[in-house]
């Protein structure tokens, strides 16, 4: 006597079923590249974000070539253009303090450019980790800007190289602001460990501004802000005019403790 060939394998509880059962339990299966498989999602979402941060990384170049070269190269084109008006008034005395002038602005211009250059060609964390980057970063821009910039640094922190860029990044944003707009004498950066977040506090003694006010075309606050988010921590100001100015940033610690 003929019948249907019977599979004998188990369905996981001792019970054998015929191919026409089907699986007993779960979800029947998707065609094939009906649905992405985790491992394209994660592909997809890291392609998404290293977007980002490249976007992120030109809008910053824009705004630093915008800030310091820009500038510099408008100011030189000016001079130039009044330093030829007073060749017609043969006023020497003026026109030899414009040329004096301009050569300051154009070696400015060159430093600035140079600075520009090697910060992005540069890998931010060395071998020594955020501390080092932190001491590297402060004592070019003391050099460079001769601003009195005071270091407090805790150990070394367990975090992931991703969250010690931004910190970096961050530090680096707030010191140029600084050197830009404060007119500050001295800042101090303070890099503690406050219970399950690592707090970072950079403090300046400069003419301050209010934070309730818009400022168009000022993009840093906004940059150190998403900076902070990307890697799941806080950042706050605090600054009032003639009183100087205070960036808080909390991130929080691997493991919490």
């Amino acid at each position: 006597m003929t019948g249907t060939p019977v599979d004998r394998t188990t369905d996981g509880v001792g019970h054998t079923r015929t191919p026409s059962q089907g699986p007993r339990f779960g979800s029947p299966p998707h065609a094939p590249g009906s649905h992405p498989s985790a491992k394209v999602r994660r592909i997809d979402e890291r392609a998404r974000l290293t977007h980002a941060a490249v976007l992120a990384e030109r809008a910053r170049i824009a705004r630093e070539l915008h800030d310091s070269v820009s500038q510099t190269l408008y100011a030189i084109t000016l001079g130039a253009f009044r330093a030829g008006g007073l060749l017609d008034q043969n006023d020497v005395t003026e026109l030899q303090r414009i040329i004096d002038d301009l050569l300051q602005l154009a070696n400015a211009g060159q430093s600035e450019l140079r600075a520009l250059l090697t910060d992005i060609r540069s890998d931010r964390l060395t071998s020594g980790g955020l501390t080092a980057a932190l001491e590297n970063l402060t004592a070019d821009a003391r050099t460079r800007n001769n601003v009195d910039i005071r270091l407090s640094l805790a150990d070394e922190p367990d975090m992931p190289a991703a969250t010690k860029e931004a910190l970096v990044m961050i530090v680096r944003e707030a010191l140029h602001n600084t050197v830009r707009h404060s007119a500050a004498c001295r800042v101090d950066i303070v890099l503690e460990r406050d219970g399950e977040h690592l707090m970072l506090l950079i403090t300046d003694d400069g003419r301050g501004f209010d934070p309730a006010r818009p400022r168009p075309g000022h993009f840093g606050l906004q940059s150190m802000r998403e900076r902070a988010t990307a890697v799941g921590g806080t950042f706050a100001l605090i600054s009032a005019v003639g009183l100087g100015t205070q960036l808080r940033v909390s991130i929080p610690c691997a493991g919490g403790h």
